[in-house]
C-alpha cells in the first residue's frame, strides 16, 4: 500500500512549477541553521506480530546550504539530527533510544507576497511562505534495554532511504537575514535492524519536525 505522503509530494512539486510568479527574487546562495521539536509518529518494530512502541518527543537540529534562483525556486542540501527516547514497548518495561542523522536534497518554491507581479498585493511584505519536497538517506541507531538489565535487547545501526515534505514561512528581519518557521514530514521505510539474538526486523519511521531557523544569504 502506498504511503499517503508519496501521493502528496508529486502534487506539491507540480504546484511549485505552476506557481512561478512574474516578479522574481534576486538570485543568491544561503545557509540556514535550525533547531526544533521532533515527534515520532510511527516506528513499531515489525516482528510477528508488530510490537507497539511509543517515543518521547525530543529536539532536533541541523543546517542547510542552498541556492535561490531568479524564479523563486530553491535547491538545497540539508543535514539534520533527530533523537527520541523509546518511552515504552508494549507489554514490557523496556526502554531505549532512537537517533537518526539525515542528509537530504530539497527542492522548494518560495513565494514573495506583495510588490506587484501575479500574486502581488501592491506593497512588498517581509513574508516568504514556501513549500517543498526532499529525498536522501539517513543513519539510524536503535537501542532497547529491558528494565534493570545490563545487556540491551537491541543495539544496532542501519542506513535507509528517506523522503520528506516541507511547508514553512520565512520572515525577512534584515536585507540578508530571514527567520524561518517550518514543518517537515520525514518518512524512512523498512529500516533494517538485528536484535541481540541475531533476529532481523524492520521499522517504518514517520517523523514530524517543527523547526525554527535563521537563514543568511550572500
Amino acid at each position: 500500500m502506498r504511503h499517503p505522503a508519496k501521493i502528496g509530494f508529486s502534487a506539491l512539486l507540480g504546484l511549485a512549477v505552476q506557481l512561478l510568479p512574474v516578479e522574481a527574487l534576486a538570485q543568491e546562495f544561503y545557509v540556514d541553521l535550525h533547531i526544533g521539536y521532533n515527534i515520532v509518529d510511527d516506528g513499531d518494530p515489525e516482528f510477528s506480530p508488530d510490537i507497539p512502541t511509543s517515543y518521547e518527543h525530543r529536539p532536533g537540529f541541523g543546517g542547510t546550504f542552498g541556492y535561490l534562483s531568479e524564479n523563486n525556486v530553491r535547491i538545497e542540501s540539508e543535514l539534520t539530527w533527530r533523537g527520541n527516547d523509546v518511552d515504552k514497548v508494549a507489554g514490557t518495561n523496556d526502554a531505549g533510544r532512537m537517533t537518526n542523522l539525515n542528509l537530504m536534497l530539497n527542492l522548494l518554491y518560495e513565494l514573495e507576497i506583495g510588490g506587484g507581479g501575479r500574486y502581488g498585493l501592491g506593497r512588498r511584505t517581509p513574508l516568504r511562505p514556501y513549500i517543498g519536497i526532499g529525498g536522501g538517506g539517513g543513519r539510524y541507531t536503535l537501542e532497547i534495554v529491558p528494565n534493570l538489565a545490563a545487556a540491551p535487547l537491541v543495539d544496532d545501526k542501519s542506513y535507509a532511504l528517506s523522503y520528506q515534505g516541507i511547508v514553512g514561512l520565512g520572515i525577512e528581519i534584515a536585507e540578508s537575514a530571514m527567520l524561518t518557521l517550518d514543518y517537515r514530514y520525514l518518512v524512512s521505510e523498512n529500516v533494517k535492524f538485528t536484535d541481540a539474538s541475531a533476529t532481523p526486523f524492520e521499522v517504518d519511521f514517520v517523523q514530524s519536525t517543527f523547526m525554527l531557523g535563521l537563514r543568511t544569504s550572500f
